[in-house]
């Protein structure tokens, strides 16, 4: 057991207190590779395909037409009703599309700057 100044002492098989207790290592350059594949992922849900984010936001034109004709029809609440609820469920799951590539956009940026911070490590430690 390790003793410290004010009487408290460790018990040197304490886990935590040394580092590679687990054998887990961290690759610097799996990391980046792991960044590189979501990003490239991200690219494409962010691209030109359909039902990706931007197709998703076109298609409340043509959500929003068709509820107008449901409008339209007389004396049909029912109509109203479907109408309202296509343009409510559209900016909902747009909403929410938005917020998951903006936190997988996070967390890739962590994901690439975690691999930097173990490069800039492992040159510290090799030196």
């Amino acid at each position: 057991m390790a003793s410290t100044e004010n009487g408290w002492r460790l018990e040197q098989s304490w886990p935590g207190l040394v580092a590679d207790r687990d054998g887990v290592e961290y690759s610097p350059v799996e990391l980046g590779n792991v960044a590189n594949i979501l990003q490239g992922w991200l690219r494409e849900v962010n691209g030109s395909a359909l039902g990706c984010y931007p197709d998703v936001e076109r298609q409340g034109w043509t959500l929003d037409m068709f509820a107008q004709q449901l409008e339209q029809v007389k004396n049909w609440e029912g109509g109203r009703s479907f109408a309202r609820a296509l343009r409510q469920s559209h900016e909902e799951l747009a909403k929410v599309y938005k917020e998951v590539n903006d936190t997988l956009s996070i967390a890739v940026l962590l994901i690439d700057a975690g691999a930097g911070n173990y490069t800039r490590a492992n040159t510290v430690n090799e030196s």
